[in-house]
């Protein structure tokens, strides 16, 4: 992948080995059928992309990380096919993974948020997941599957889901969904940045079998638990006849194993 891919809607840029995207399409960067299919394109991309450890997601602008799909310009299929890909392809991406959110984050905004593995947010963000109120939606790509698995108490997802209302962030964090809450865009830009860096000096096979890993053992049982880290420990303590290629061959369908399936 081209280093400082850009797009009308979705930009990319790389800082060391931060990978830093950005929505950009419009004053609430609502995801329209482009923004979908190359927010989609890119999580492909950067899936086996070694130079890239760590990823941050923002939004350009002052007044929403993203409000929604483009309900005007959507068909059922781009929003259940390819924006359900897009959510699982966030979710499973072999990297740690940092929203940073300022503004509105509802519908897919805030799901695009959940599927990341750390939420940072401003004081004035909000979030929604609005479904309950229209007669023709419901809480998909996420809504019934990946909030309850973050949330500290079931009644906190019921209440997310059961009200649509818009929730300010530190009610949100409340709820154990936001990591760290900031004054200005700024600032939380930095902490992210800062943090990813971090993220990114750790052994990158190891980090990103353990976010595979996770996604099995945080539900399976202690003996299955110990079973999946085994199987890792077989490839990652590389025995001197395994090669560096071979080691990575095994983390590959490691991962592809123990990620979630589509």
């Amino acid at each position: 992948m081209a280093e400082g891919m850009e797009s009308k809607k979705v930009l990319f840029e790389k800082n060391k080995r931060v990978g830093i995207i950005t929505l950009n399409n419009g004053e609430f960067n609502v995801f329209d059928p482009e923004q979908i299919y190359q927010f989609r394109d890119l999580m492909k991309q950067l899936q086996w992309d070694q130079k890239v450890r760590a990823i941050l997601i923002q939004g350009s602008g002052d007044r929403a990380f993203s409000s929604g799909f483009d309900l005007k310009h959507l068909d059922k299929e781009i929003i259940i096919e390819v924006g359900q890909e897009m959510i699982y392809r966030l979710y499973n991406l072999p990297k740690p993974t940092i929203a940073l959110v300022h503004g509105y984050a509802i519908g897919i905004g805030f799901l695009v948020a959940l599927a990341c593995d750390f939420r940072y947010a401003t004081e004035a963000a909000q979030f929604s997941l609005p479904e309950i109120n229209y007669d023709v939606m419901f809480p998909t790509h996420g809504g019934c599957s990946i909030l309850p698995k973050l949330v500290n108490t079931p009644s906190a997802a019921k209440y997310i889901l059961y009200t649509g209302d818009r929730i300010p962030a530190r009610k949100i964090a409340q709820f154990g969904i936001i990591d760290e809450i900031f004054q200005t865009k700024d600032e939380m830009f930095a902490a992210g940045l800062k943090f990813a860096q971090y993220l990114c000096t750790k052994n990158p096979i190891v980090m990103s079998c353990t976010k595979a890993a996770l996604n099995t053992t945080r539900f399976a049982d202690i003996k299955t638990g110990f079973a999946i880290e085994m199987e890792a420990v077989q490839f990652i303590d590389r025995p001197p006849s395994m090669k560096r290629k071979e080691q990575l061959e095994a983390a590959k369908k490691f991962i592809e194993k123990y990620s979630e399936k589509f």
